[in-house]
């Protein structure tokens, strides 16, 4: 199953966001999101509960200065995913985008791809939010 997430633009430069998106220990110090718990992180990965029904894994695979970041994704629930987080120019600050293939039976896609899109969405909020702070 494909993911795709909306394209948010940042006011922060590509360098920044690329450094937000590799400081998982950060993320740990900010305020809450309501449907996240359960947050701890390392300098390879995080692991978070989402809205109480799924614990994700997210281990850092590939990354390229500036321009994108791959991670491995594991759930309790023997579910898995590879994610690209595409980092691009926007004049002075940047663009980002993640895409996502997950490996869901065809007959849970329709029920999951709905919930899996917003918290995709609501994770991009956080990165945008993250890289543009103290600017």
């Amino acid at each position: 199953m494909k993911i795709q997430s909306n394209k948010e633009n940042l006011a922060a430069p590509q360098e920044r966001v690329y450094d937000t998106l590799l400081r998982f220990t950060q993320l740990t110090q900010q305020p809450p999101i309501p449907q996240i718990s359960n947050w701890s992180a390392d300098g390879n990965g995080c692991s978070f509960t989402i809205n109480d029904m799924v614990t994700c894994r997210f281990l850092l695979t590939e990354q390229v200065p500036c321009s994108k970041v791959c991670y491995h994704i594991d759930t309790d629930k023997n579910l898995s995913a590879d994610a690209v987080i595409h980092i691009g120019a926007d004049g002075t600050g940047s663009t980002v985008q993640l895409e996502a293939e997950a490996d869901v039976p065809v007959f849970l896609q329709p029920v999951v791809k709905g919930p899996v899109e917003r918290s995709v969405n609501m994770v991009l909020a956080r990165i945008k939010e993250l890289a543009e702070r103290s600017l």
